[in-house]
């Protein structure tokens, strides 16, 4: 699967089911990201960020996923939802397991992203994620 986008509008939204195949996602998140405006190297961490994120729907959840992208004004903002409903503000706040168990992804969406939000509408998982256009002060 592969995407194209020809032009973005200011507050344009995408939105696509979640595969096993994450390459296509990961060309999708880039090319949506550049086209709104954030410069390459932030691109790349919110393709890092998203690629995580439906990881561990994919690896975790095993629910069907969807990725639904927006952009605005102020940036990029991407929700990964899963039926399962299973992530908890437990699991955001939670140390990483040893070094090779897994448990990073969290902590490196958390890390790279400007604001990192979950929430439960109907019962499902959505983590929202959010990349300015402009660098943070932090």
């Amino acid at each position: 699967m592969s995407f194209v986008l020809t032009s973005l509008r200011p507050a344009e939204a995408v939105h696509t089911p979640l595969g096993e195949d994450l390459a296509p996602l990961r060309e999708l998140v880039r090319a949506f990201a550049v086209r709104a405006g954030l410069e390459r190297s932030r691109a790349d961490l919110l393709v890092l960020a998203v690629s995580e994120a439906a990881g561990n729907v994919l690896e975790h959840a095993r629910a069907p996923g969807t990725v639904s992208l927006r952009s605005d004004a102020d940036g990029v903002t991407v929700h990964v939802a899963d039926e399962a409903g299973a992530l908890t503000a437990e699991h955001l706040r939670a140390a990483p397991r040893r070094p090779g168990h897994g448990g990073l992804g969290l902590r490196i969406i958390q890390r790279v992203c400007d604001r990192v939000r979950l929430d439960h509408p109907g019962g499902r998982t959505r983590l929202e994620l959010f990349m300015s256009r402009r660098l943070s002060a932090a």
